[in-house]
């Protein structure tokens, strides 16, 4: 069944996926299975190998929430978080992995949470981190519950408590991210803290009490190996090419987010100072960009 594409849904939900057979079945249902009905599902399929594209035509021929696209190339987990925004019609938006899952409720409870609290730009439920069978290992605490009334403040919180990005698969406004660099160009890795530090500059995180969100891990998530840079450039870039000044670029995309914020100069320079110190107890791995970049050079 053709999606009605003449039929602006209220939520859009962006599911990237790059060999996702294993678990692309089960994500889909646990979008499809959602109490808060009126959605849209786009599904972006990196160029994938296995039979994920074959997979999502059949959910797409069957339920006209389902949308589908199939990159020619792979284009990155960056580019291809951005490729299901691009792709969104509707007022919010959140993404979804292809390897996660969520409770039914999940849209109901957090659309109402950012309908009743227009400061609040996200809304995230209480995750629970589950193995590669689906076993609940145990609760994840984000501790991104951000309702301070300043963005400097927010800002800050969220440096110190962020760990896993959990709180990005929940439900934002699409306007708000829209102004974000999304997940950047893939040229560095962990985008996804990024734009969650930018979206912070535009107004509140709202962590609702209930458990909505299973984040799964098992040896192929992003996730598995964080400091394997190998491993980290593949799957932002979907190329097999080293990251280059990955750190400075890094700090200079949140110095640029600080600047483009809706803020006034005075809390822009504050920030820009904080930063300036989050630089400095990151030296050493600033430096090593600065040797590699080097030894690079040198052959």
């Amino acid at each position: 069944m053709a999606p009605d594409l003449s039929h602006i849904p209220v939520i859009s939900v962006g599911m990237p996926v790059y060999n996702g057979e294993r678990y692309l079945e089960s994500a889909i249902r646990a979008v499809l299975d959602q109490t808060f009905d009126n959605f849209e599902l786009i599904i972006s399929d990196n160029a994938s190998t296995d039979r994920t594209a074959e997979i999502c035509n059949d959910f797409a021929a069957r339920d006209s929430r389902v949308r589908f696209s199939r990159n020619p190339d792979n284009i990155g987990a960056a580019g291809n978080y951005n490729r299901v925004f691009e792709l969104a019609r509707a007022p919010y938006f959140r993404w979804m992995n292809a390897d996660d899952s969520c409770m039914p409720t999940l849209h109901e409870l957090c659309l109402k949470a950012l309908e009743e609290n227009r400061d609040a730009v996200l809304t995230y439920g209480k995750t629970a981190i589950m193995d590669e069978e689906g076993k609940v290992l145990e609760p994840y605490d984000d501790n991104l519950d951000l309702r301070q009334a300043t963005a400097k403040e927010r800002y800050q919180k969220f440096f110190a408590a962020v760990g896993l990005t959990n709180a990005i698969y929940g439900l934002m406004r699409t306007s708000v991210v829209a102004r974000t660099g999304l997940m950047r160009n893939g040229s560095f890795p962990a985008a996804d803290i990024n734009l969650m530090a930018e979206l912070t500059l535009h107004g509140k995180f709202i962590e609702l009490p209930e458990q909505l969100f299973y984040r799964r891990m098992h040896p192929q998530s992003s996730s598995w190996q964080r400091d394997n840079d190998e491993i980290q450039q593949t799957f932002w870039t979907g190329r097999d090419e080293s990251f280059r000044w990955p750190n400075w670029k890094t700090y200079v995309d949140h110095m640029q987010s600080i600047s483009h914020a809706p803020l006034g100069f005075g809390e822009k320079l504050s920030l820009q100072g904080h930063m300036l110190r989050r630089m400095m107890w990151s030296r050493q791995a600033l430096l090593r960009d600065v040797f590699l970049e080097f030894r690079r050079l040198g052959g």
